[in-house]
């Protein structure tokens, strides 16, 4: 077993680490292992050498936690594929793996017999990738429309009380939503890695974030808010894609919504995503809630997925 940060350190132990003292050390703002500083891969590679046997029993899980880069997915791209390369199933909350290379590492965990599930990637716990696979057999994503940034729309819901945009950012940060640079979620870039992921993975598509148009809600005001307000209208940044010519389209850019658009009524912490199916019509999912306890149950759910398959071995 292994655990590797990039501020505590890092610590390796086959016979199991003792999570409770890693604890008290990393609340001590001490390293995990004073001896040296081993990257992510290294730790990878060095448990699934030490962890050789388990792995080849697929008994082995790695689970990756960095933060988003949105210009190569790095270095979460590379841990996933170490991770599946050795013989290990990937569970992560990291939407740049599925974002930039869903299609490659898919096929990879594919070839080991190994699992790659990333949940937690949008929309928190909320079961939207295993929704369309796991019981939307036959049925085809023709594209969707949703609110998936829980900082945006908090910031928007805000301005729309008459409160300051930096004030409410501040807020998303002090509790651990916003991502680690801000400026991800109020440039569109955190929505533009969820269309992409959505899109791979949904629609069979293969984009990255930077295919996606975007613009974010820097420059909304909170006199734009409520002059829509005014007028029985509401802006949300919206996620949206879809197919037009054999090809998808993807976008996320503020919307001025009507009272009879789903999405205007999302607001605070909440999320929703509609997809468009070709048999089933419109398909609808609501999250009244989120933050990090649900971001950490999405990991849970993945790795007890694993477990109900080495359960049925």
């Amino acid at each position: 077993m292994g655990i590797s940060t990039r501020h505590h350190g890092s610590v390796i132990d086959a016979d199991g680490v003792d999570t409770h003292r890693a604890l008290q050390i990393v609340e001590s703002k001490q390293s995990l292992d004073a001896r040296d500083r081993r990257s992510g891969l290294d730790v990878i590679r060095q448990v699934a050498d030490r962890c050789a046997d388990d792995a080849a029993e697929a008994r082995l899980v790695c689970v990756e936690t960095t933060v988003l880069d949105i210009d190569r997915g790095e270095p979460a791209v590379s841990h996933v594929r170490a991770a599946l390369e050795a013989q290990a199933h990937v569970v992560t909350a990291n939407k740049g793996p599925a974002a930039f290379a869903f299609h490659e590492l898919d096929a990879l965990a594919e070839s080991v017999d190994r699992r790659f599930l990333f949940e937690g990637a949008v929309m928190d716990g909320v079961p939207v990738f295993n929704l369309v696979r796991e019981t939307l057999p036959a049925v085809a994503i023709e594209g969707f429309r949703g609110v998936i940034n829980t900082t945006c729309n908090f910031i928007l819901s805000e301005l729309e009380r008459g409160l300051d945009f930096d004030a409410a950012l501040a807020d998303m940060q002090r509790r651990g939503i916003a991502e680690a640079d801000p400026a991800l979620d109020i440039d569109g870039w955190d929505a533009a890695a969820k269309t992409a992921a959505l899109v791979n993975v949904l629609m069979g598509s293969v984009i990255t974030p930077h295919h996606v148009s975007r613009i974010g809600i820097r420059d909304v005001s909170g006199a734009d808010v409520r002059d829509a307000m005014a007028r029985n209208r509401r802006i949300r940044l919206v996620a949206s894609a879809s197919r037009q010519g054999g090809k998808v389209k993807a976008r996320v850019e503020p919307e001025l919504l009507g009272p009879d658009d789903p999405l205007a009524g999302v607001t605070d912490l909440q999320n929703a995503l509609y997809l468009q199916t070709d048999l089933l019509g419109e398909i609808g999912i609501v999250q009244r809630s989120g933050d990090l306890t649900q971001t950490a149950y999405a990991l849970v759910t993945d790795l007890a997925r694993l477990s109900q398959r080495q359960t049925a071995y």
